[in-house]
């Protein structure tokens, strides 16, 4: 266990954000939530990062627990000259721009981009760089919410498998949120599939079956499904 939620609960402004969440991260293992959008799934990231305090529950962490964690959107003023690797290695501690990171921007294709400046980078490319900086201490566990967004199919597919790569190579857990369900039901270990509260959790596999599951989706489910157990034969 890396990291959990107890019966968490949340109400801002007198409404009820979240309901009685409880879920635990473990190493090695990528867990997904999905669910509509203000179904609370950022809440429950930024509980957990500390951003937000619950309104009753317990977040229980590892006393050693570094979290690398990537926003779905960061603003960065304008006025600011700063290249993409100053980002990177923007830090109360100093940050060594090594091996690793650099074998990690070639992955993701952006060791070309690193010296230009953050504004002048696509959507696609900040996404990257934005996941590059949350793996500059060496994280227990990686928060990344809608990582892919801005990203094209291919690009998408990359990013999973490289996200996969780190996951195995590091045994870090990794709170994935996503609105991708054809790429979570293929890469993810558990899903929580939540709408202010966990409407249900498991495999995949038995998510994809769950009424609560398919009243949300609907058919997108049975699509999925095709697709992860059969060849792409058309």
């Amino acid at each position: 266990m890396v990291a959990k939620l107890e019966n968490i609960s949340l109400s801002l402004n007198r409404q009820k954000i979240l309901s009685d969440i409880s879920l635990e991260l473990q190493k090695g293992k990528i867990t997904t939530l999905i669910g509509p959008n203000g179904g609370g799934k950022t809440s429950i990231a930024r509980i957990l990062l500390g951003i937000l305090k619950p309104s009753s529950g317990e977040v229980i962490k590892n006393s050693n627990l570094k979290i690398g964690y990537m926003p779905q959107k960061i603003e960065i003023d304008k006025t600011i000259p700063m290249t993409a690797k100053d980002f990177i290695q923007l830090s109360t501690n100093k940050i060594k721009f090594d091996e690793t990171l650099q074998n990690l921007a070639e992955r993701l294709n952006v060791e070309k981009i690193l010296n230009h400046q953050i504004h002048d980078l696509s959507g696609g490319q900040m996404q990257k760089i934005l996941f590059l900086r949350t793996l500059t201490n060496n994280p227990n566990l990686l928060v990344l919410d809608e990582p892919t967004q801005y990203m094209d199919i291919a690009a998408i597919q990359d990013f999973y498998q490289i996200i996969d790569e780190v996951r195995k190579s590091s045994n870090c857990a990794i709170l994935l949120i996503s609105h991708d369900l054809y790429t979570v039901m293929q890469k993810t270990d558990i899903v929580f599939c939540v709408n202010n509260h966990v409407c249900c959790h498991g495999t995949p596999e038995l998510v994809n079956q769950h009424p609560e599951y398919l009243s949300l989706f609907g058919n997108k489910s049975a699509l999925t499904i095709y697709q992860h157990h059969h060849d792409h034969k058309h």
